[in-house]
This record gives C-alpha cells, sequence and structure tokens, in this order.
C-alpha cells in the first residue's frame, strides 16, 4: 500500500458496495501479504487492515462508518438519480411482511427463553413472561434499515426477517447495558440479562454461525453485567 488510502474499503481494495464475503477475502488476501510475520511484512500496514476489517465486518459500525463517507461521484454517462419517491406498494408490502415475521419470531424465541430459565432458576414462568413484554418491541422497528445491515451481513432471502430481529435484539441489548451501567444491577436487571441472552442464541440457532459471527454474536449481557454466564 504506498498511497495513504482515503476510506477503509480502499485499505481492503474493496468496492463500498461489497458483501462480507468480498470484504473476508480481501481482508485475508492483504493479511497474508503484510503480516509482520512474513517478509512482505509491514506491522503499520497490518493494524490499519485489521481496523477496517475490524468496522466493516459488523453490519452496525458499517453502516455508521459509511454515513461519514461523502456520496460516490457519478461516473461520466450515469443518468441522473430521480427525486426521492414513496416506494412502490409491492415494496411497502413486502417490508410489512418482513416486520411481521422478525417480530414473530423474536416474541417466540423470547417466550421459549422464558420458560426455560423459570424451570432452570425455580421460578414462576411470570416472572421472565413479563420482562417479554418489555423487549417484544425491539424486534420490528425500523425494519428497513435493518434489512439492508441483515444484507449486508450476508442474510439470505429466507432469513432476512430472522437476521433483522437479532439486530434489533442486539441494539436492545446494548442500550439495556448502557442503562444498566447507571443503576445498581438488582435481580430483575440480572433475570432480564438472562433473558437477553437465551433469546439470542434461540434465535441464531437458525442461521449459520459466519452469519451470526458477522452480526457481532451473542452479546452476552448477563457476562458483561456480573461476570456470570447464563
Amino acid at each position: 500500500m504506498n498511497s495513504k488510502p482515503s476510506s477503509l474499503y480502499e485499505r481492503l481494495g474493496v468496492a463500498r458496495d461489497a458483501t462480507l464475503m468480498i470484504l473476508r477475502r480481501a481482508y485475508r488476501r492483504e493479511a497474508l501479504r503484510y503480516h509482520p510475520d512474513r517478509s512482505t511484512g509491514d506491522s503499520e500496514t497490518m493494524s490499519e487492515l485489521n481496523d477496517a476489517w475490524f468496522v466493516l465486518s459488523d453490519p452496525i459500525r458499517r453502516a455508521a462508518y459509511d454515513k461519514t463517507l461523502k456520496p460516490v461521484p457519478a461516473r461520466p454517462g450515469d443518468e441522473p438519480e430521480s427525486p426521492p419517491t414513496s416506494p412502490p406498494l409491492h415494496t411497502t408490502n413486502w417490508f410489512d411482511s418482513l416486520k411481521l415475521q422478525a417480530v414473530r419470531l423474536g416474541h417466540e424465541a423470547a417466550l421459549s427463553a422464558s420458560q426455560a430459565l423459570a424451570r432452570r432458576n425455580h421460578v414462576r414462568r411470570s416472572e421472565y413472561e413479563t420482562l417479554v413484554k418489555e423487549i417484544a418491541g425491539c424486534f420490528g422497528d425500523r425494519i428497513e434499515q435493518r434489512v439492508r445491515l441483515a444484507r449486508t451481513a450476508g442474510a439470505t432471502p429466507l432469513d432476512l426477517g430472522l437476521t433483522a430481529a437479532l439486530i434489533g435484539l442486539r441494539e436492545y441489548c446494548e442500550s439495556f447495558l448502557q442503562a444498566s451501567n447507571e443503576s445498581e444491577v438488582d435481580t430483575e436487571t440480572i433475570r432480564k440479562a438472562q433473558l437477553l441472552d437465551r433469546t439470542w442464541d434461540n434465535l441464531a440457532h437458525s442461521i449459520s454461525r459466519e452469519l451470526e459471527t458477522a452480526l457481532g454474536g451473542n452479546p452476552r449481557t448477563l457476562r458483561t453485567l456480573t461476570g456470570r454466564r447464563v
């Protein structure tokens, strides 16, 4: 890498619309070349590659980074973009169906988690089912944005609703952890952390490990709060 790249995409030598698979291949190719253990290695370049991969391999971090970039200039011969219009009705219906799917799958996974945790911890199911109602709303929010993130992560069309639910759950976990750090960790907080972690595992059970890794994996909220596993 002779000249300083102007973006993380240039550091990996890929286009801004590159899929996760293309990003991974580019990172591995460049890492093999610049790893400090090799004769062609360069620790500074390797550090830059690691930074680029850290951001671009995570759909949420990548989306936030993309917002900081300038729009791609139009190439000669490209037609100017049409002014924004309302999405076609069939597109709206498609997103609505994915939202319903994400909410249904998320709610079912949370209910299953609440039942398993109640049995394991010898408490009434209502102790956890009350918490299910609190997190249920996270699964269907901002569905269009989350579907785009799901595609970026490599989700297949059949997995878009499920992956969108996982993205919503991860966002909820991050907000929950931030709020929990500002208050005392009580019994209800611990139970909610257990529920969030178990719900993630129930949902992620139906997708590939590669896709789950692309989404960041189980947030492990209980471990973050207390150092304990579910």
